[in-house]
């Protein structure tokens, strides 16, 4: 099997060669329609007046063959633009395998420095997990893959279900990049769908009402049939223009309210283009996992596929936009009371549509998010999937930071065999105990994602999680320090007294208080966690602390991180060991910084 490095350069070459070919074949089409459009002068000028018919026919003839080439132009062109968002999406690619991921969107709005784990394990913001691994294109699609990552999946089935498309999409990789292609060729903002569903939820008007459904009818067809009786008697003649300025004023009765309309739904038609590829895409797959047929099934309901139908509603906006020409509006208006017909045929459309629009949008979402933790396995094709028992809280075998390059990334077995069980970690300034706290939670993140982990082997049972590694002041609050981490402990407590069962991740207990009360209080503050049987891990610099293990021997286990100090010389392996560390490093480190003095 390819390196996923050498499929997206070989993919870039095959690209970069297609994108050169439709280049050349667009310049010859752009030529060829010159021509075509410049024979229309020798027709109309020289071949009409001498013969009319002749000339009539190839001047049909050569309009025919100009708008056939203008619509085989337009489609080459959109093929170009999908190949050059193809080019740019395996150059992103190649880069984000050396760990550079500042071109995917990082996702700051779903920062929350009250989140139980987000903003103490770096999920979002500027080089973040959620900016590793988000690949959507969609608004909708960012917010559940951020909510895939933010909200823990704790039942083992949505799990393994979740795994199973992601495995059966990784098999899929042109899939995943031309549904990529497609989400980034057209612009979506985050209004669109409020307003959308907006216009979706509000009552039909023209529908309800007889009298302009048969206007719409009656009035265009009496008008077309006045100037057909006109040609051949002069009686009617007067009739056309009566007519079409009678419709004018019909339209301008109701002009505000559709420009309104128009105003508020023509603004999404690149939103609906965008909705219609990528449900195209979708619909045209046949899958095997069981997620994924039941997206696809969704999709697939009503009179219906949902590709068909957004555009066909993508075809009405396109229609109603013909009013922004003057020319054309006046003609449209006075012959065919456009504005209303459009209207209701918008109408029409949505009583038999509307219902499913937001099943198909968040079909959309949710293979958008799947589409990124697919692009991650593909990307990490060394990581495995994890297994998910109730024997065990985690077992895992050589696991480290997925966001630590390979060549620079340690990794370390974990245990915790049963509920209630914790480890404290011990070990020097820099010897790698905040990393190891992020690298487990980041792990179990991932498995509740139903994504591959960063490890050997990884078997757990899904928990909720729960952190306190990043607590701050807060003058807005009037909040100091210490206060809001006790808050954050008192949060935590709170959780445990209901019953719920929590995975702990603490980085020293009550920092923002002096030694003496540090000592007493994060004894007591683990003594009550543990008779709340949480379950978790501990890092501290507090030696005094580790002894609580005499008084739960069954329950506690002392892990350190130690180093090597070599005269002024400290050296870091970053490998987790059993027992309490017995190095200290911040007067070296000082010195080595040139605080104080040697």
């Amino acid at each position: 099997m390819k390196s996923p490095a050498n499929y997206y350069r070989q993919r870039l070459s095959e690209l970069e060669k297609s994108m050169t070919n439709h280049q050349y074949r667009l310049r010859w089409l752009s030529v060829l329609r010159l021509l075509v459009f410049l024979a229309l002068f020798p027709d109309i000028f020289f071949a009409i007046p001498a013969n009319l018919w002749l000339g009539i026919v190839l001047t049909i003839i050569t309009v025919s063959a100009f708008l056939f080439l203008v619509k085989i132009h337009n489609r080459q062109t959109t093929r170009l633009r999908h190949i050059q968002a193809l080019v740019k999406i395996n150059e992103q690619e190649i880069e984000s395998l050396n760990y550079k991921f500042d071109m995917f969107y990082p996702g700051i709005e779903f920062i929350d420095t009250t989140h139980p784990y987000s903003f103490d394990m770096d999920l979002f913001g500027e080089g973040s997990l959620f900016q590793s691994i988000n690949r959507t294109t969609t608004c909708r699609g960012r917010e559940h893959l951020a909510i895939l990552i933010s909200q823990e999946t704790l039942d083992a089935d949505t799990i393994y279900l979740r795994q199973a498309s992601v495995q059966e999409l990784v098999l899929m990789p042109k899939l995943i990049q031309d549904f990529r292609a497609a989400g980034s060729m057209n612009a979506e903002s985050e209004g669109d769908l409020i307003v959308l569903n907006e216009w979706i939820n509000q009552p039909s008007y023209y529908l309800k009402r007889k009298g302009w459904l048969q206007a719409i009818v009656l009035l265009p067809a009496i008008t077309l049939l006045s100037i057909l009786l006109a040609v051949f008697i002069p009686f009617f003649r007067i009739f056309p223009l009566t007519l079409f300025l009678s419709q004018l004023i019909v339209v301008g009765i109701r002009l505000s309210h559709t420009s309104r309309e128009h105003a508020k739904i023509c603004k999404r038609l690149e939103a609906l283009k965008k909705y219609q590829s990528l449900l195209k895409i979708i619909e045209e797959e046949n899958y095997n996992s069981k997620e994924l047929i039941g997206l696809n099934k969704i999709i697939k309901q009503g009179n219906t596929s949902a590709a068909h139908a957004i555009q066909k509603l993508a075809t009405i906006v396109a229609a109603f936009d013909n009013r922004l020409n003057i020319l054309a509006a006046i003609f449209l208006e006075g012959f065919l009371l456009w504005d209303i017909q459009c209207m209701v045929r918008l109408e029409r459309w949505k009583t038999i549509q509307g219902r499913y629009f937001n099943k198909w949008i968040d079909v959309i979402a949710r293979f958008d998010a799947l589409v990124s933790l697919s692009t991650f396995a593909f990307n990490h094709k060394h990581l495995s999937y994890p297994l998910i028992t109730d024997s065990k809280i985690l077992d895992a075998k050589n696991m480290g930071h997925i966001l630590i390059p390979h060549n620079e990334r340690i990794c370390n077995d974990f245990r915790i065999v049963k509920e209630g069980d914790f480890m404290l970690i011990t070990g020097a300034n820099m010897a790698g105990k905040s990393t190891f706290l992020r690298t487990v939670a980041t792990n179990m993140i991932l498995a509740m994602a139903g994504a591959p982990v960063c490890a050997e082997e990884f078997i757990f049972r899904p928990m909720a999680l729960f952190s306190s590694m990043r607590t701050s002041d807060s003058l807005k609050k009037h909040e100091s320090y210490f206060y809001a981490e006790l808050r954050r402990l008192k949060e935590m407590l709170n959780r445990l007294q209901t019953g719920e069962r929590l995975f702990i991740i603490l980085d020293e207990i009550l920092k923002g208080t002096n030694s003496f009360d540090k000592q007493k209080g994060s004894h007591a503050a683990l003594q009550k966690i543990l008779g709340l049987n949480g379950t978790g891990i501990i890092a501290t610099h507090d030696l005094d602390l580790v002894a609580i293990q005499e008084e739960y021997p069954e329950r506690i286990q002392n892990m350190c991180f130690e180093i090597e100090i070599d005269q002024a010389k400290i050296s870091f392996d970053y490998k987790l060991r059993e027992g309490v560390t017995t190095k200290m490093n911040a007067l070296l480190l000082m010195r080595q910084m040139g605080i104080i003095g040697s």
